[in-house]
C-alpha cells in the first residue's frame, strides 16, 4: 500500500528531528509511527468497551478470596 501525506512545515522539521534522534530515515519513522497509531487506537476502543461493561455492570466480579480458592 502507498500513502501520501502532507504535513505543516513545522511538522515536517518535529518529524524529521524525531527520526534522526531514533536513528532511522523519515519514511521508516513515519511508517512505524502510523503502524503504532493505529495499534494504540485499537487498544484505546478495548479499553472503552471494558470501561463501558465495567459501568453497566457486565463481567464476573470475584473476591480477593474468591480468587484465592480459586487458585488452590
Amino acid at each position: 500500500m502507498t500513502l501520501a501525506v502532507e504535513f505543516s512545515e513545522a511538522d515536517a522539521d518535529f518529524i524529521e528531528k524525531q527520526a534522526n534522534a531514533a536513528d532511522l530515515s523519515v519514511e521508516l519513522f513515519a511508517r512505524d509511527a502510523i503502524i503504532k497509531a493505529a495499534h494504540n487506537a485499537a487498544y484505546i476502543e478495548k479499553l472503552n468497551r471494558a470501561n463501558e461493561q465495567f459501568k453497566n455492570h457486565e463481567g464476573v466480579y470475584k473476591t480477593m478470596e474468591e480468587l484465592e480458592a480459586m487458585a488452590k
